[in-house]
């Protein structure tokens, strides 16, 4: 409940799942997926985005008539 905001152990037939096996090893788990056809690797981590040195950063452009609005 407190991962996924819902119990992921609710079966939709109305019953309980459980927990058969907890898989820790890295080559055991790799072996497990190759088998099923899976991707073993996760998904591709983008780059983080930068602003132009020469700018500024669009979010401080409003910040004093937003001062001002709350005075």
């Amino acid at each position: 409940m407190r991962v996924f905001r819902e119990d992921v152990v609710v079966c939709p037939c109305g019953g309980r799942r459980v927990v058969v096996a907890f898989i820790t090893e890295k080559k055991v788990v790799t072996e497990i997926l190759e088998h099923l056809g899976l991707p073993t690797t996760g998904p591709p981590i983008a780059a983080a985005r930068t602003t132009a040195s020469d700018q500024d950063p669009p979010w401080q452009d409003d910040v004093p008539s937003v001062q001002r609005s709350l005075h």
